[in-house]
C-alpha cells in the first residue's frame, strides 16, 4: 500500500509547532508528513474507523504514526538548544552564506577549508550540540568540506555564488536519519513493576507486563482467566530500559553495558561477540556489511569496497570477509573471537569517531579536537 502523506496542519499540531514562530523549523514538519511507515509496523483501522498502527512482535497498538513521536522529541531538542544559544527565530541561510564564504576564501588562499571555530559556528547554526552529537558533527564537517570544494570549482569556472539549498537539504536529511529514523524504539516497560521490561500484553487489560508483574496482578479474581500475547523485545541484561545491540555467551548487552562489563572482566573480549541486526555498510547504510578493510578500519558491502578500492593506494588494501554470523576471515581462515571483536569495535569507533575530530592547522599539521571538553592534541587519538 502506498504511503499517504499526513496533512501538514495535523503534523504541526502533533509536533506542537506554529507556522510563524517556528518558520525556521518547518522542514522538520515537512519531512514528518512524508515519512514512511517502518517495515515492522502495519496500518489498519480502529473500531471507529480511524487510522491505527500495529507492531506484530511487541503487540503495540497506537493511533499515532509510530515515527511521529521521534520527530516531536527532535523538535523539543532543537527548541531547547535554540533557547540555550539565544537563536530562536534566527534565519539560517544568510548566516550560512557568510560562513560558506569564509570557507571558500580559505580554499582560495590554499588553506584547509575548516577550522574549529568555523565548525562550532556552523553547528550552532544547524542546532547541533557538538559536545553531545559527535557523530553528526563529524558528518557535517565532512559534508561541508566536500561541498565547499565542489562549490569553489563551480564558482571559479562559472562565476556563480555557492548554492545553500542543496547543502542544507543534505545536512538536514542526515539530521533526520540520525535523530529520528535510526533511533531505536523505546523499550516497553512493565506497568506493574518498575524497571522491568514487558514480556506479555494482556488481551483483556490491554496493558503490558513482565512475567512477575502479570502473575502479581492476575493470580486471583476475575483476572485469573485473562489471556496474554507475547511481547518480543531484545533487551539488555544490565540496562533493562535499553534494547540490546550485541550478544556474548547468550548474554545480551547494549553498547554501554558491554564496555562496562568488558572493562571489569577483560576475558569477555576473548569471547565471540554477535552484533544483533547485523552491521551496515559505511558507504551505503541500507546495505549489509560483507567485508572489513583493516587498512581503512571500516565496513563495506562488496559493491562499495570494490568501488572505493579500484585505484590509488587503496588498491593494495586487503579485505577481511565478514559472514552473516559476524565472523571475520583473513585469507579464508577465521579470525579468533577476540580479534574479530577488536577489529569490528575499532571499525565502529572509527565510523562514529567518539569525541575526537581531526583538523589541520594553516601549516597543514593534523591535530585532534575533543568535541566534549574542547581540548586539542597533536597526538593521533585513534592509534
Amino acid at each position: 500500500m502506498a504511503h499517504q502523506p499526513l496533512p501538514q496542519e495535523e503534523v504541526l499540531i502533533i509536533l506542537g509547532m506554529d507556522p510563524k514562530t517556528d518558520e525556521q523549523l518547518l522542514w522538520i514538519a515537512e519531512h514528518a508528513a512524508r515519512v514512511e511507515l517502518p517495515s515492522d509496523w502495519v496500518d489498519l483501522e480502529d473500531d471507529e474507523g480511524k487510522p491505527a498502527y500495529y507492531h506484530e512482535k511487541t503487540k503495540r497498538l497506537t493511533t499515532q504514526h509510530p515515527v511521529i513521536t521521534k520527530y516531536k522529541e527532535f523538535v523539543v531538542k532543537v527548541r531547547s538548544f535554540q533557547e540555550r544559544r539565544g537563536t530562536i527565530g534566527q534565519k539560517v541561510k544568510p548566516h550560512l552564506a557568510v560562513l560558506m564564504n569564509e570557507v571558500l576564501n580559505r580554499i582560495h588562499k590554499e588553506l584547509p577549508p575548516m577550522t574549529v571555530e568555523l565548525m562550532e559556528r556552523l553547528a550552532v547554526l544547524l542546532y547541533i550540540d557538538t559536545a553531545l552529537e559527535n557523530t553528526l558533527t563529524r558528518r557535517v564537517k565532512i559534508a561541508i568540506e566536500a561541498y565547499a570544494e565542489e562549490q569553489y570549482d563551480v564558482a571559479v569556472q562559472a562565476s556563480q555564488k555557492a548554492d545553500m539549498d542543496s547543502f542544507l537539504t543534505e545536512v538536514r536529511m542526515e539530521q533526520i536519519r540520525l535523530e529520528v529514523l535510526s533511533k531505536p524504539d523505546a523499550v516497553i516497560m512493565c506497568t506493574e513493576i518498575e524497571g522491568q521490561p514487558a514480556r506479555v500484553k494482556c488481551d483483556q487489560c490491554k496493558d503490558f507486563f513482565s512475567l512477575e508483574g502479570f502473575t502479581a496482578t492476575h493470580s486471583t479474581g476475575k483476572r485469573r482467566n485473562h489471556t496474554v500475547e507475547k511481547c518480543e523485545q531484545v533487551v539488555c541484561s544490565l540496562y533493562t530500559d535499553q534494547l540490546a545491540t550485541c550478544e556474548v555467551e547468550q548474554t545480551l548487552f547494549c553498547d554501554r553495558a558491554y564496555e562496562e562489563v568488558a572493562t571489569r572482566q577483560p576475558h569477555l573480549r576473548q569471547k565471540r561477540k554477535k552484533i544483533l541486526g547485523g552491521l551496515s555498510c559505511s558507504e551505503y547504510p541500507t546495505s549489509v556489511a560483507e567485508v572489513l578493510c583493516e587498512d581503512c578500519s571500516d565496513l563495506y558491502s562488496w559493491e562499495a569496497y570494490i568501488e572505493l578500492h579500484r585505484r590509488g593506494n587503496r588498491v593494495r588494501h586487503v579485505p577481511l570477509r565478514l559472514d552473516k554470523d559476524g565472523i571475520l576471515y583473513r585469507s579464508g581462515v577465521p579470525c579468533s573471537p577476540e580479534e574479530t571483536a577488536r577489529l569490528i569495535d575499532r571499525a565502529r569507533k572509527a565510523r562514529e569517531g567518539g569525541p575526537w575530530l581531526a583538523f589541520q592547522d594553516d601549516q597543514y599539521n593534523t591535530f585532534w579536537y575533543n568535541l566534549e571538553d574542547k581540548a586539542v592534541s597533536y597526538s593521533n587519538q585513534f592509534l
